[in-house]
């Protein structure tokens, strides 16, 4: 009998391990689909973070405030609000896979849209941030994807692990890729 409760509970925990795995994970999206399914896509510079306990929702969630620098597509405020699941409040945390997190002065391109409680969120997690970098070289901004490539998890030192990519690895000059977004923002 012990042992038929065991194999119950260690089928409950392997469903709910594979059931949370798959619900962490995002179909690729190219960029057409992420222009196509935002209601904005804003270049900005991250002002502050607020955490905040939701009644409704029962979770978590970091609201985040960004100077608008640039709005190629929609017609946002100067100032706009980012609201995404997760954050620590009164030492208690909640942590979600692919959940981006936002800190001041970072100046990043969002992809975004209108979800249920009037709360702007990133279209596709983390496919649809595009952190602002400056190329050492050239001193020129460049927007680089926060998820390069579909992320693969190996132990390291084992002969399957990866090297991590250079810090400019996909990354496109500011400029050409918001005059991008905007072109393709018309074709819809």
């Amino acid at each position: 009998m012990r042992s038929r409760k065991t194999g119950y509970a260690s089928f409950a925990c392997l469903f709910f391990l594979a059931l949370s795995a798959w619900a962490a994970t995002y179909r690729r999206m190219s960029l057409d689909e992420l222009v196509q399914s935002s209601d904005y896509v804003i270049y900005g510079r991250v002002i502050e973070s607020h955490v905040q306990w939701d009644p409704t929702t029962r979770t978590i969630w970091t609201r985040t405030e960004l100077l608008v620098l640039d709005g190629p597509k929609g017609e946002a405020e100067t100032s706009i609000a980012v609201t995404e699941p997760g954050g620590i409040l009164d030492g208690h945390g909640e942590l979600y896979p692919g959940v981006p997190q936002f800190h001041p002065g970072e100046e990043v391109v969002l992809f975004l849209y209108r979800a249920p409680g009037n709360r702007l969120r990133v279209t596709g997690s983390l496919q649809g941030v595009y952190p602002v970098v400056i190329d050492r070289q050239t001193g020129e901004r460049l927007a680089q994807p926060a998820a390069p490539h579909r992320e693969v998890v190996y132990e390291e030192g084992s002969r399957y692990a990866q090297k991590a990519a250079p810090l400019t690895a996909g990354a496109e000059k500011l400029s050409s890729f918001l005059y991008l977004i905007r072109q393709k923002a018309l074709m819809r």
